[in-house]
């Protein structure tokens, strides 16, 4: 292929997240609802003169050989050679760093569904889901994308019925970057609650407005909401603020992003004019 190539990857919330047990791995077992928003990065692919590939960024400090774009270009020259042909990919970044978003491996998920076209490797949906679950525990969902049942350590995909249109707001505390691993490490020191999922899969199945409202009214919504770390607690009080302005927040994946569901624009936009009044990042985007 010598034409170049543009592709999204987009970031997902998790409308719920419960941490189970830890595995032999050193991963943890979870069941988690992930969804699929409009928030997303950019990775452009385009011929290069010389072999192999090469990453730049827009957001410094990310074109290092520990981004996951990089891990999956090196993945699948390693499995399946190297390709003669170079390529330059270029990512254009949008979904915050650190935040419970999973940036990183909407990114990853992107660059093996790029590399895999503009190399002409001609891998099928099971190999690329295979290099996806060696990258990272999102990639999976990330390469199916959707609304989806995520089990395992995140392998495991099953694809929900899509959720009804929302206007989502998120809420990013400033100086508040959660790593993942920080996040479980702070969940194997103390248990942290573990939200039952049923009722939030029924209304997903269902396509229940009412029941989608109702679980995102629960206390708890996400195991590692309470985790001892300083950009979560930055997220509680944050939540607290927005509570006491009668809005309805949950944490994202490890956080420190909170995220709120509406019907309407309007309600959606004063939700991020609130969330700005507070000091914090607001972005407005849709399931």
């Amino acid at each position: 292929m010598g034409e170049k190539l543009l592709l999204r990857g987009a970031a997902k919330i998790n409308v719920g997240l419960t941490v189970l047990e830890k595995r032999d791995d050193g991963y943890h077992n979870l069941e988690s609802v992930m969804q699929q928003i409009s928030l997303a990065d950019s990775l452009l692919f385009e011929p290069a003169e010389s072999d192999g590939w090469q990453l730049s960024c827009t957001e410094a400090g990310l074109s290092g050989p520990h981004n996951l774009v990089c891990q999956a270009a090196e993945l699948l020259c390693s499995r399946y050679g190297r390709r003669q042909r170079g390529v330059k990919i270029t990512l254009f970044k949008n979904i915050p760093v650190e935040a419970g978003l999973a940036g990183g491996s909407s990114d990853a998920a992107a660059a093996l569904l790029g590399l895999n076209r503009f190399w002409e490797m001609g891998l099928d949906r099971r190999e690329l889901l295979n290099c996806a679950a060696i990258l990272g525990s999102d990639v999976p969902f990330c390469l199916q994308g959707g609304t989806a049942l995520v089990r395992g350590r995140g392998e495991t995909v099953e694809k929900l019925p899509d959720l009804p249109f929302h206007w989502v707001v998120l809420a990013l505390p400033p100086r508040a970057g959660v790593s993942a691993a920080a996040a479980y490490q702070a969940f194997d020191r103390g248990y942290l609650g573990k939200p039952d999922l049923s009722p939030l899969l029924g209304a997903v199945r269902s396509g229940s407005r009412e029941g989608l409202q109702k679980w995102m009214a629960e206390e708890l919504t996400n195991t590692l909401e309470t985790a001892s770390l300083p950009g979560l607690q930055r997220a509680g009080l944050l939540k607290k603020q927005l509570q006491s302005y009668g809005l309805i927040p949950a944490l994202s994946g490890s956080g420190p992003a909170l995220f709120m569901l509406f019907d309407h624009y309007y309600t959606a936009g004063a939700a991020a004019r609130a969330v700005e009044n507070t000091g914090a990042r607001s972005y407005l985007c849709w399931t």
